[in-house]
């Protein structure tokens, strides 16, 4: 959803009014919430829109088995056919149920990291109960909203706009990117910051201090996601995504934010000629398979070379979708930035640390 600017600022204050309530039932203890024997692991944002939630967990996921531990995941499962089933999809050996049943991303992080165990479930309770005794660690793919959970820590994603600026009511959907109001930042035990190592932190502290107050200021930990490599369709071959250098591409994607694809594409030095923006979660059905055929006649005529996709949307393609052109399939990664840190924060978790 595109926020709609000053304008709809009253319904951002019924919106802000409504989610208060909401919070209200938890806080007062009129809804209960749950913790669990094994440790859980909140992993969200503020923001409404992709910030690169799912890649951190399947990072998390492979550090938590470089332990020597089982990690498992409660996903919503955006997308998928039957929203309303809690369902296990993978005991840690590979996908239990199809794509469309398990939705994309909770499908493309068992094939990432293969020895996750995975739930998808409105209520993280019952996902959490579907992995019992399946895992040491359980996290909970966008997270900080689901307050029927006790987690034992809490991971979430800072806006991006608050280095530039204190954010504050006037952000709130629909007017604004924020889901919730940003002093509610308070509620994680940790913070967590995108982008690369050498971005300067000094303006989002103080606007975070502003905001949240000088006694409620949390570590923050640090990652970067980066488009890495791209593969064939088959997965045949894979290649660094510098290869890309100097060639003509055209790009179909169906994420919360694509735009970042093409600005990692144009930093390698590729030229895009075109880009097909899908919904988010976008099914591969006959009208998107048509808008495909469509936009890669299209880009051949522009000089296009490669057809590009994302690895969330490949998962969901049951074949080769009708292009002219060959089509590569980018990946990418969420890198733990200052890892001594990450590994202190699980390394404590396991051991009843915290």
């Amino acid at each position: 959803m595109k926020p709609l600017g000053p304008l709809a600022f009253p319904l951002a204050l019924l919106y802000g009014a409504g989610v208060s309530l909401f919070r209200g039932g938890y806080e007062s203890g009129l809804r209960r919430r749950e913790r669990f024997s094994v440790p859980v692991v909140s992993i969200g944002n503020i923001e409404a829109g992709g910030t690169g939630k799912s890649p951190l967990v399947a990072a998390l996921c492979q550090k938590i088995l470089d332990l020597a531990k089982r990690p498992g995941v409660v996903s919503r499962g955006y997308g998928r056919v039957n929203p309303g089933a809690d369902l296990l999809i993978s005991r840690g050996k590979g996908l239990l149920v199809g794509v469309e049943e398990a939705g994309d991303e909770p499908a493309l992080l068992v094939k990432k990291v293969p020895g996750t165990s995975v739930a998808v479930a409105g209520d993280r309770r019952a996902g959490i109960r579907r992995l019992s005794g399946l895992c040491d660690i359980i996290l909970l793919d966008d997270g900080f909203q689901s307050l029927e959970v006790l987690p034992d820590l809490s991971f979430v994603f800072l806006p991006f706009e608050m280095a530039r600026r204190p954010m504050g009511l006037g952000d709130l959907l629909p007017a604004g990117p924020l889901r919730e109001p940003p002093g509610v930042l308070s509620r994680a035990t940790h913070w967590v910051l995108g982008g690369p190592e050498t971005m300067e932190v000094s303006g989002l502290l103080s606007n975070l201090s502003r905001i949240v107050g000088p006694g409620k200021m949390r570590p923050i930990l640090r990652t970067q996601f980066r488009l890495s490599a791209v593969r064939d369709f088959d997965g045949a071959s894979r290649t660094p995504l510098e290869s890309l250098s100097g060639r003509t591409v055209a790009v179909v994607a169906g994420i919360a934010n694509p735009k970042r694809v093409e600005e990692a594409l144009i930093g390698v030095g590729a030229r895009v000629a075109g880009l097909l923006a899908l919904p988010d979660h976008a099914p591969f059905d006959s009208s998107t398979r048509e808008k495909i055929r469509k936009f890669s006649l299209e880009m051949a005529g522009e000089g296009a070379e490669i057809l590009l996709t994302t690895e969330k949307d490949r998962i969901k393609w049951t074949d080769l979708p009708e292009s002219p052109l060959p089509v590569g399939v980018l990946e990418g990664e969420s890198l733990l930035l200052d890892l001594p840190k990450w590994e202190g924060v699980l390394s404590r978790l396991i051991s009843g640390g915290f």
